[in-house]
């Protein structure tokens, strides 16, 4: 059993390489879709640290999947798989799995340099630094450094690393088909905190159609646009007492304002300023905690074609893409609470708590039963944003935790 200051040692010599490591994997433009090279590119930095470094193949009949959930364009799954590295236990001791995702959303507009990394301030700027990308390299960084420490855990340490998390979690419903299982599950994807719950969310499409016509003939006329502005007040309305219903089910949401909020991430509507028309199309994300998905996609429905004026419920419709349940575990289980431990051991301070988004971990806890956290101390209030960035010596730091909670977990031969 190698002592705290030991792990950290060894991983702060490792910083030159994992920030080599962490620049050439942030240069692959790998949003969904176009992953595949930066898993060949991974595979060859992880196979000769791995006991099991394979590619999992994601089926193109994974579509059919009841529990499929979208991909942004057609782009076949040949050529994009998942991967999945096993450090081999001898059956005596506890597992683990770790999760974490190499696509990465689009560039921010404005986003200068998203695929040219850079460093300021002891940061690493690039879009995936934060999410997931970072974490990645924490993957490597604990690898290697177990490698040099000569650590052999007694129970089997796993790692998945999937393709189109930002899509809804297709790479890792891909795993969780082939019904691979834990004992706990650390999906490292997030930052600031050990979340043992993370609210559900759905992403929708609202499609109003209206009547186009001249501005001078407002009779005759009705303004799709106007149609969904009064679909997404209704859904506003749905949204705040399911809000105040449900705010209180989960303590560990206690002292955020609105865990669950809604968003409105696009409106297309008309093709001319004085013309009314004729179509109106909204995107978004609707989140919830402990109520089921289909309730609240069918009350989403349910409220505009009976709450709406005649003509939007004549001619509303609305689909889904993305569709997350809550992932929710006892935050007083023994791995959360040693987790945390191992935190402290390497000074840090790290609440539990609940995560006011939605991500892979609720694949794990409401499929498999295998209860999951989501963790990691990226820089996760700047992901999505034109300055992304991850803190490095914070990569060195979590991999010394993670190899803390291995030992301590999974034992040690």
């Amino acid at each position: 059993m190698h002592d705290n200051e030991t792990i950290r040692t060894v991983c702060n010599g490792l910083k030159t390489d994992m920030t080599s490591f962490l620049d050439r994997l942030l240069r692959f433009e790998s949003t969904p879709g176009y992953e595949g090279p930066a898993i060949d590119w991974l595979y060859d930095q992880f196979k000769d640290i791995t006991d099991i470094c394979e590619k999992v193949p994601v089926p193109e009949a994974i579509v059919n999947d009841p529990d499929y959930q979208f991909r942004m364009d057609e782009r076949p799954y040949e050529g994009r798989p998942d991967l999945r590295l096993v450090l081999k236990g001898d059956g005596t001791g506890k597992s683990v799995i770790f999760n974490a995702h190499v696509d990465v959303v689009p560039p921010s507009a404005g986003h200068d340099r998203p695929f040219d990394p850079y460093i300021k301030d002891g940061a690493m700027y690039g879009r995936g630094a934060s999410d997931d990308k970072g974490e990645i390299a924490v993957m490597w960084t604990m690898l290697k450094a177990m490698k040099k420490l000569g650590v052999k855990p007694k129970g089997d340490v796993i790692f998945h690393i999937v393709i189109e998390e930002e899509t809804g979690g297709n790479g890792t419903l891909n795993f969780i088909r082939t019904d691979e299982k834990a004992d706990c599950c650390i999906n490292i994807d997030g930052g600031g905190g050990i979340y043992t719950s993370s609210r559900g969310a759905v992403w929708f499409t609202g499609t109003v159609n209206g009547r186009a016509g001249h501005s001078g003939s407002a009779k005759t006329t009705v303004s799709a646009f106007k149609m969904a502005v009064e679909a997404m007040n209704i859904i506003e309305d749905y949204h705040d007492e399911l809000l105040a219903a449900t705010k209180d089910d989960d303590p560990m949401f206690s002292g955020i304002d609105n865990p669950m909020p809604v968003t409105y991430g696009e409106v297309h509507a008309g093709d001319w300023p004085a013309m009314a028309p004729q179509k109106a199309v909204f995107k978004g994300v609707f989140g919830f905690l402990t109520t089921p998905k289909e309730e609240v996609m069918n009350q989403m429905i349910e409220r505009v074609k009976t709450r709406g004026s005649q003509w939007l419920r004549d001619n509303f419709e609305m689909t889904f893409q993305y569709k997350h349940d809550m992932s929710r575990i006892d935050p007083g289980l023994s791995f959360v609470k040693l987790l945390q431990d191992c935190y402290k051991k390497m000074g840090v301070n790290m609440e539990i708590k609940g995560l006011p988004a939605s991500g892979d971990a609720c694949f794990y806890t409401n499929f498999l039963g295998v209860p999951t956290v989501m963790t990691g101390m990226g820089e996760i209030e700047t992901a999505h944003t034109d300055h992304e960035h991850v803190i490095l010596d914070k990569i060195n730091l979590e991999s010394a935790v993670l190899i803390l909670f291995i030992q301590e977990w999974c034992g040690l031969r």
